[in-house]
């Protein structure tokens, strides 16, 4: 595994903030197997910004037919919020 940058989001404006200005860099979150990739060299990011501590807002309907994901679902918690 290569070395790279590490950055925790505190906000979800700072998490696109900073996936806007770190080259290669990719979003650390739960259930993720980002770091398995790495250490297999199939991902090699220079920076991870960690979403893990992001309020999770569930999951909602997009007005196209979509659906929105919050940061922090858990696949057991999913639920559609009117």
């Amino acid at each position: 595994m290569r070395n790279f940058s590490y950055s925790r989001a505190a906000t979800s404006q700072e998490a696109l903030t900073l996936i806007a200005t770190l080259p290669n860099a990719k979003f650390l979150g739960g259930g993720t197997n980002l770091v398995d990739l790495m250490r297999e060299n199939i991902e090699q990011p220079d920076a991870l910004i960690d979403v893990t501590r992001l309020p999770s807002t569930g999951i909602k309907e997009s007005g196209c037919g979509g659906v929105s994901i919050g940061a922090e679902v858990k696949i057991p918690r999913w639920r559609i919020i009117p």
